[in-house]
């Protein structure tokens, strides 16, 4: 029975705590400002997944150890280093071909780490010319997310002050005691990108593998910024 009054006790000192804690706040000549922060970044890190196989199309004929070479010489053309190119699965498929019966096919996933569309873009063709159809972009991302986020969300705040401010000054006041802040909500957007390139579609037309340009306009890749967005509601005492 002790220990329940005790504990009904407490509730009560809590509830009269709030109480006064919100009197306080009314009695108080207050404003509220939602301060906001927005930025484009450009993605500066790319990952690739690209597959390997062997096939069995003898009229374009590019065997899986030919792609292999190929693939890492461009690599350490386009000076890739060794620790952004990971092998992300290897195996042997049993496929039916038509004809022959089973057939055991091998394969390789790459995954690439590469750091602009400049690069892909060269990627992307030079796939295309080796007849791989297997490539997609996993992610896209930037090496200082982190510290851009703190920026965005310091931003927001000093946003909401700078209203404030620039609000109470027409009225001859001025911003006093910070009285409230709250959690900062992220309102960015997912991290897209747009693509068009002929790895990523079987029905892309041979005729466009073949094509001698790096800047053929059908392995084009075009991302969209990275869009970080920030809102904060802060509570300013009134002078």
């Amino acid at each position: 029975m002790k220990i329940l009054n005790k504990i009904i006790l407490s509730c009560a000192l809590i509830c009269q705590a709030q109480i006064v804690q919100a009197q306080n706040f009314t009695n108080i000549n207050a404003i509220d400002v939602t301060g906001i922060s927005k930025m484009e970044i450009i993605p500066d890190r790319v990952f690739v997944s690209v597959t390997l196989d062997e096939r069995t199309d003898v009229k374009h004929a590019f065997t899986y150890k030919q792609q292999e070479d190929s693939l890492l010489s461009l690599m350490k053309t386009m000076q890739v280093p060794k620790n952004k190119i990971q092998i992300k699965d290897a195996g042997n498929d049993y496929l039916q071909v038509r004809k022959l019966g089973k057939s055991v096919i091998a394969h390789k996933t790459y995954l690439i780490e590469l750091q602009n569309v400049k690069q892909l873009n060269m990627l992307f063709s030079r796939l295309d010319r080796w007849m791989v159809f297997k490539a997609w972009i996993e992610e896209v991302d930037h090496s200082k997310i982190d510290s851009l986020k703190k920026q965005g969300q310091i931003k927001a705040v000093k946003n909401a002050q700078e209203k404030a401010m620039y609000l109470l000054a027409p009225l001859g006041k001025s911003i006093g005691n910070v009285l409230y802040v709250s959690d900062v909500q992220d309102l960015s957007l997912a991290r897209t990108f747009n693509y068009l390139a002929g790895v990523s579609d079987k029905r892309s037309k041979w005729s466009n593998a073949e094509s001698d340009s790096e800047d053929n306009a059908a392995n084009s890749v075009d991302f969209e910024s990275m869009k970080l967005e920030y809102q904060v509601t802060v509570k300013f005492e009134i002078k």
